[in-house]
């Protein structure tokens, strides 16, 4: 090995000039990317999550306006087989259901809306809505 000259170099060299000498300041920079990556992670976790449970509170709500939609048609089945029911009784019973090709519409008190009607013989349907959400009902005796 060569010696080199130290005549007329400095006394002390400065530290950037050496090779493989990191600045302090090189240090919390990995630090940072770190903290930076977990909190990405973290944040991508609690996004899905948020979106999974939304999507879960929409479908209850429709699951709930689809239950009272179905009752309400139902309702409007049993109205209009009891009108059939009190006509083959009772001969002067007429109006709605009684008839083929009658049919009935009323409103219940949590806001849902019944459109029944006797399509046959021994046939009624009956359609039920209820916030935008509509259920039908097939009768067949």
């Amino acid at each position: 090995m060569k010696r080199l000259k130290t005549k007329n170099l400095p006394r002390k060299i400065p530290k950037e000039f050496i090779r493989g000498y990191k600045l302090k300041t090189e240090y919390g920079a990995t630090a940072i990317l770190t903290a930076t990556f977990v909190l990405t992670i973290i944040l991508l976790i609690a996004l899905t999550a948020a979106s999974v449970m939304i999507f879960e509170i929409k479908m209850a709500r429709e699951i709930a306006n689809s239950t009272s939609a179905f009752f309400a048609a139902d309702a409007g089945t049993e109205k209009c087989l009891c009108q059939v029911r009190k006509n083959a009784v009772f001969s002067d019973c007429t109006g709605g259901c009684a008839s083929v090709g009658g049919s009935t519409s009323f409103g219940l008190d949590n806001g849902a809306s019944v459109t029944a009607k006797r399509t046959a013989s021994k046939k009624i349907e009956s359609t039920g809505s209820f916030s935008q959400t509509i259920r039908k009902v097939e009768l067949n005796w």
